[in-house]
């Protein structure tokens, strides 16, 4: 215990914390309830303000943290109970089932082939993405190995035609599973590193810090507003993100998801349902410089694309911010300073009439475009409010962690001992969040 620590959350701040303090000489368990480090920065196409690949700067780190000899990284687990013990914390760990032997699985893909349940994936199912029961949950993901969707285990996608479920006798009873597709292709493959009667595994760990670096997640749109839910062609900034990632479901191209053909007029609507009922009431600071950095690169693709971005105030806070916007406009990109107000669909075209009023010169105009992209903000994980629960430690009204001062005692929480970075404190760039993880990691090994 004396020289480990925990970090809660695997995404960039998470991943440059655990590396930092493994540099130390510090034991770090690297904690995420999903089946792969990475978080959102594993899914974007590229990063502003110099559009960089996102993936050919994280997988790299990615890479050095499931290497490195300090770092045990603790994939589908959930952090369930914290003691104060002994002048650090005893902690209770929940390694959920993946249903696969991570030790065996090389990640071949002959079960994913042999899989009959096609399911739309829960990031891109909007813009055409999909995904099978049984799938590694991105190219470069770590570790690389599958996981096997608990639906299907437990017999709710029988319905979908899923072949696992229909036994009498459970899978935690029975060795020799005759009927699932996936275990055949598996052992066919030399490898039976499918294991349909895994059960999850409780770890009991004790360390002398911990670091909550569980980022942020993307608004979700209430149904209707812009047209969204209601029109196909109405999509949020990070769908967008993964219609232009050639990671993506559509290998990069900029498409519209009603008719599978490349837009040529899109459009941005800034602050998108910020002050009402349902919407972020806040800035979220990165949303003007995705949405220049998304209109760069789709001028990238095709020159001859009608770009506007409708904005209210533009935060360029940054270094190299300002110069990015200004690239954009050199570009060709339109910056509108609009209230749109109303949008409709075209039965037959399936475009899109933006109704706005320009606050410049005070006029109600209409566009019409072939996509619409919503920029709604970014908002706390829905995992803090149950981590503040277990660690003891308070929420703002926001629901992001409390630092105990801002001025005074950075990124500290009231319990001494923890410490919060990146998006658990609020939202936060890529760039920002790796300062507030190399300043937490510090934080962490230090003694108290």
């Amino acid at each position: 215990m004396d020289n480990s620590i925990l970090i809660i959350g695997a995404g960039v701040a998470g991943i440059n914390c655990a590396l930092n303090a493994a540099k130390y000489g510090t034991h770090v368990y690297l904690v995420d309830d999903t089946p792969s480090i990475g978080g959102m920065m594993a899914r974007l196409d590229k990063t502003f303000p110099t559009n960089d690949c996102s993936i050919c700067i994280e997988a790299p780190q990615m890479y050095e943290v499931d290497n490195h000899p300090n770092i045990d990284i603790l994939t589908n687990t959930e952090v369930r109970k914290v003691k104060k013990a002994d002048g650090g914390f005893s902690v209770r760990l929940i390694k959920k089932a993946r249903f696969i032997d991570e030790e065996k699985c090389t990640g071949c893909g002959a079960c994913l082939e042999a899989c009959p349940v096609t399911v739309p994936d829960e990031l891109d199912g909007k813009i055409g993405g999909v995904r099978k029961l049984i799938s590694i949950p991105f190219p470069q993901a770590v570790p690389n190995v599958m996981v096997i969707d608990p639906d299907c285990r437990y017999g709710r996608m029988r319905d979908k035609g899923a072949c696992v479920g229909g036994c009498v006798v459970d899978c935690s009873q029975c060795r020799e599973c005759p009927i699932a597709l996936c275990v055949a292709a598996c052992r066919k493959e030399g490898k039976d590193a499918v294991r349909l009667w895994q059960a999850n595994k409780n770890i009991n760990i004790a360390v002398r810090s911990i670091v909550i670096a569980t980022g942020i997640a993307d608004a979700k749109p209430p149904r209707g507003l812009y047209g969204y839910d209601l029109y196909d062609n109405v999509v949020t900034y990070t769908q967008f993100e993964r219609l232009m990632n050639a990671g993506g479901p559509t290998g990069g191209q900029i498409i519209r998801p009603s008719d599978r053909k490349h837009a040529h007029r899109i459009a941005w609507i800034q602050c998108a349902g910020r002050g009402l009922e349902g919407g972020v009431p806040y800035c979220s600071k990165v949303c003007c410089m995705v949405a220049t950095k998304q209109s760069i690169i789709t001028k990238e693709h095709d020159p001859q694309v009608d770009t506007t971005v409708y904005y209210n105030d533009l935060k360029a806070y940054g270094k190299g911010f300002w110069a990015f916007y200004e690239k954009a406009r050199e570009n060709g990109v339109k910056y509108v300073r609009a209230r749109p107000y109303d949008v409709f669909e075209d039965p037959e075209t399936k475009n899109l009439t933006v109704r706005y009023e320009d606050l410049d010169s005070g006029e109600l105009r209409y566009d019409e475009v072939e996509i619409l992209v919503l920029s709604t903000g970014l908002v706390a994980n829905s995992r803090n409010e149950r981590l503040a629960k277990i660690l003891k430690i308070q929420l703002d009204k926001l629901g992001f962690f409390k630092e105990k001062d801002p001025i005074s005692a950075p990124l500290e929480t009231e319990v001494e001992g923890i410490y919060v970075c990146g998006g658990a404190t609020g939202p936060i760039d890529i760039s920002e969040s790796v300062v507030q993880a190399t300043a937490a990691s510090l934080k962490a090994v230090s003694p108290r």
